[in-house]
């Protein structure tokens, strides 16, 4: 069985969290990270083993799932915003 993995680059988190916002409008930040991690297998506990495990960035630096999951994450929220003010 393959291991689940965090996408690739904020791009995706980009459309996931555009997806989910459509589901539900007024879903905070916490929640949109709840769903994005049912939606892609990972464990959603954030103390589990899992989330301690170095990964390359396509910058290659080394660092920790849930250091990617959350820069990733809040790059994506960011973009969102901008993009929404500037409308």
């Amino acid at each position: 069985m393959q291991e689940p993995a965090i996408p690739g680059s904020y791009h995706t988190f980009v459309t996931l969290i555009r997806r989910l916002q459509e589901e539900d409008p007024g879903a905070g930040r916490k929640v949109l990270k709840r769903r994005i991690m049912y939606r892609l297998g990972l464990p959603p506990e954030l103390d589990d083993p899992y989330w301690d495990q170095c990964e390359f960035s396509y910058r290659r630096s080394s660092r920790t799932r849930r250091q990617l999951f959350e820069d990733r994450f809040n790059v994506a929220m960011s973009r969102i915003r901008q993009k929404e003010s500037k409308a």
